[in-house]
């Protein structure tokens, strides 16, 4: 993010767009480039929300809307959609997230430890020893492999000069 940009979202098609104030995102919006259910990073508020949602872009928007008519061009800002709306409108996953977050915050203010929220598919810790014990392997195979190398050469040197080796 740079230093200007407030605003903040991703599109997995286009990539991330910065806009620098609540107007740049209204821009957007008239351009079709975000819809009111796009999520968007407030760098100020530091959390991500709906377009539609956020109370600036929605106090801008309805400003917008009241005192701009039609554009010849076809470039005009959608309805203002109500709260209710947008919130129906946002996938079910949502609702895992906010019993994570109250569950976080209850065990916040009761004082109680942090705990891991580990899912099924999180293998990292496994995958990092079982790396670690392959590259331990391949070291002690390697180094093996040079030292049976060199006691073969300096055999083979010692049988060369002459020296005969007693055993």
């Amino acid at each position: 993010m740079t230093d200007r940009a407030r605003f903040v979202c991703s599109d997995p098609d286009a990539g991330d767009f910065e806009f620098s104030d609540v107007d740049a995102v209204l821009d957007a919006l008239e351009a079709a480039l975000l819809q009111p259910t796009t999520p968007i990073f407030d760098a100020a508020r530091q959390s991500w929300q709906p377009v539609g949602l956020h109370p600036e872009i929605r106090t801008a928007w309805e400003a917008r809307l009241r005192y701009r008519p039609g554009s010849p061009d076809g470039l005009s800002l959608p309805d203002l959609p109500s709260v209710t709306a947008i919130v129906r409108s946002l996938p079910e996953g949502d609702a895992d997230d906010q019993a994570r977050r109250r569950e976080a915050y209850a065990r916040m203010r009761s004082h109680l430890p942090a705990i891991a929220h580990a899912t099924a598919d999180d293998r990292s810790p496994r995958f990092a020893t079982v790396a670690v014990l392959w590259a331990i392997a391949l070291l002690a195979i390697v180094g093996w492999l040079v030292v049976t190398f060199a006691a073969r050469l300096s055999q083979l040197a010692a049988a060369a000069a002459g020296v005969v080796e007693k055993r």
